[in-house]
């Protein structure tokens, strides 16, 4: 795979007491930023689904679209270091190539 090949990302989010806990103001913030950042690195929303009272497991789940690999580095490295994620939120991701369904089992 080349490092300036288009990346698909599907993450699993829980949001964690810490983040519910904090004041309005300061979720808004967090939720700003986390935005200014996706946008920067020319993420494109495939799709998000909102889970909670529905999954007891995850609040969302959603598909991502990337520029490169590159954008995802930045991106992990920017959840962890400036949104300090793990201490707000309990999530997984996957990596992969989009595939058309069109061609599935032809």
């Amino acid at each position: 795979m080349k490092d300036d090949a288009p990346i698909v990302r599907l993450f699993f989010a829980k949001m964690k007491p810490d983040f519910m806990e904090l004041p309005e103001s300061e979720r808004n913030e967090f939720m700003a930023k986390d935005r200014a950042n996706l946008d920067e690195l020319g993420m494109k929303a495939i799709s998000m689904i909102q889970c909670s009272g529905m999954d007891d497991e995850w609040d969302y789940i959603g598909v991502e679209g990337w520029p490169s690999m590159d954008a995802i580095k930045k991106r992990e490295e920017f959840e962890k270091k400036v949104l300090q994620i793990t201490k707000y939120v309990t999530y997984k991701t996957h990596l992969g190539l989009e595939q058309s369904f069109d061609s599935y089992g032809k």
